[in-house]
């Protein structure tokens, strides 16, 4: 997508997560609530695993899982709808297996190759996959449709309704017929499973790889317990509840270093998604690239001792953390992600109060899981169990 027509969605996406509350308090006490109910259900579970082995990937999985099912549908996958979240990301998680498979690549780049033989199997299992998707996102809309009473006052609750409500003024507007298009109801389950897919996908790896790292690098994550005991006691005794929220982002700079270096280290699209040249350029003295010309850029190529993990390389000599132009994991320019601030305030949020409650150790220290990583359109943790142990803090 591209033009007018990527304007014109990106513009009411961008302008509808924000009435939502992207950004702002509203959502960050709900997403808070959230971390304060996953942290007590994940407490109470350990009084009866003695060993304390847990796969934690499908817990982070379901809860950035509800953060975005919530800004699209204005529901969290709670007690019922938990098999059913898991039912769509086992699709999700097939869909981009296929993808990064050779054939599936290729079909990415050059369509029409599914009329042959070798790729049109492909190109089925990729397509009963979406079937799936749009069918389960259809129903919702369609529940919705049935529900609405268009022309009240009523403020819209999720971007389910905004679409809804964009596009019954897009029949009476004075807009262009093409304009009009874009509101369609049959660019609803294609818009809502870009959004599903990117929002839950990157931010739910990222979440992995963090405490993958942190599990195989205890100096790190003791010097984080450090950074967090600190500013918690000092929150409890001026009379601020424990939870972190966003306003203490600025006090604890060894934990942003943490998160950048997570998104560094793991790379997520090593590959980047491919872009063109807006007018003539040379690189380097040394490259003459035409307007109109594809380009992937390559941003694992650029730290020093990349299989490093260093958070401190993200932090001044005040330990104080520093900018670092060359660390871009939501892309840059025009096509930057959509969700960045929503995925900055998952990570945080999470990495923050997850890491003050537990500490996470290898099941077996002598055995501890791989930091090799599953390839694929995104890159994955090795799946890996780890074994959490509460700390003890006071309440």
């Amino acid at each position: 997508m591209e033009g007018e027509q990527w304007k014109t969605i990106r513009r009411f996406g961008l302008q509808s997560m924000r009435n939502l509350g992207v950004g702002k308090n509203e959502l960050e006490n709900k997403l808070i609530k959230d971390l304060e109910n996953f942290i007590e259900k994940l407490k109470g579970e350990l009084k009866t695993n003695i060993t304390g082995e847990i796969n934690l990937q499908k817990y982070i999985d379901r809860i950035v899982g509800s953060t975005i099912n919530r800004l699209l549908f204005g529901y969290a996958f709670e007690d019922e709808q938990i098999n059913e979240f898991y039912e769509l990301k086992n699709i999700m998680d097939n869909e981009l297996e296929l993808l990064s498979s050779i054939t599936g690549r290729m079909l990415l780049s050059m369509p029409r190759l599914r009329y042959l033989p070798v790729f049109s199997k492909t190109f089925k299992l990729l397509d009963d996959n979406i079937e799936k998707v749009f069918n389960y996102i259809n129903r919702i809309v369609y529940e919705r449709i049935n529900k609405m009473k268009f022309g009240e006052n009523e403020e819209p609750k999720d971007l389910l309704d905004y679409f809804l409500k964009q596009s019954e003024e897009a029949k009476n507007a004075n807009w262009s017929e093409e304009k009009k298009e874009n509101f369609d109801l049959k660019n609803l389950a294609p818009f809502s499973f870009d959004l599903f897919i990117a929002g839950q996908e990157t931010t739910a790896k990222t979440l992995g790889f963090l405490v993958l790292y942190l599990l195989l690098d205890q100096r790190v994550q003791k010097k984080l317990h450090k950074e967090l005991d600190n500013l918690r006691e000092e929150k409890i005794i001026n009379g601020f509840d424990a939870y972190f929220t966003m306003t203490d982002r600025t006090k604890l700079p060894y934990l942003n270093a943490v998160i950048n270096e997570t998104q560094r280290s793991a790379n997520l699209l090593p590959i980047n998604l491919a872009h063109r040249t807006m007018s003539d350029a040379n690189i380097l003295n040394k490259f003459n690239l035409k307007k109109g010309t594809p380009i992937v850029p390559q941003i694992c190529c650029i730290f020093p001792h990349p299989y490093r993990f260093e958070p401190e390389r993200f932090l001044d000599d005040q330990g104080m953390l520093k900018r670092v132009e060359q660390l871009i994991p939501f892309g840059i320019g025009k096509r930057i992600c959509m969700g960045e601030s929503l995925a900055r305030m998952e990570i945080f949020l999470f990495a923050s109060n997850f890491f003050s409650h537990f500490e996470v150790l290898p099941v077996d220290p002598l055995n501890p899981p791989s930091s090799e990583k599953r390839r694929g359109l995104t890159v994955a943790p090795i799946q890996y169990n780890c074994r959490l142990v509460v700390r003890n803090i006071n309440n």
